[in-house]
């Protein structure tokens, strides 16, 4: 009797559609990060902060960064759809080094910062301070802390 209900649980498993998440689902914070900086000036000068996500959860995900200052005051709340197996990209002001996804335009921050959430967990995120003028790959990585991490992985 056993082997019967073995082979149905076993059946039903085989049968199940694998479900991933989607541009609908709700958002989960997946890192925070601190020591987010723009020395204002406008774009392609000074410095800025740039983050890179890549979605590997096999559909379209939601991403979206809430970037405020020293104080708490919000400077950025911003979303946008990245594609399966796709980079989008944020900064603070435009920089020459990184095509960017959204411009986030914060004006001087110091000591500023991140909240990234997505539709998915399936998401990582880097960050770095880079010098906005130039286009050599020179900068300070910032560390962030995962939130909801992938099951066995590790950051």
């Amino acid at each position: 009797m056993k082997a019967i209900y073995w082979t149905i649980a076993a059946a039903s498993f085989a049968c199940a559609e694998l479900v991933h998440a989607g541009i609908n689902d709700p958002e989960v914070i997946i890192y925070r990060g601190a020591g987010v900086v723009d020395t204002g000036g406008g774009d392609f000068s000074g410095n800025a902060t740039a983050f890179h996500c890549t979605n590997f959860s096999g559909v379209n995900e939601n991403i979206r960064f809430v970037l405020r200052n020293s104080n708490g005051g919000l400077l950025a709340n911003t979303a946008f759809t990245v594609p399966h197996l796709n980079t989008g990209t944020v900064v603070t002001k435009q920089t020459g080094l990184f095509a960017h996804n959204s411009n986030l335009n914060t004006g001087v921050v110091q000591q500023g910062t991140v909240a990234i959430a997505a539709t998915s967990i399936n998401v990582t995120c880097t960050a770095m301070l880079v010098q906005a003028s130039t286009n050599n790959p020179e900068g300070i990585r910032l560390h962030m802390t995962r939130f909801n991490p992938i099951p066995a992985t590790q950051e």
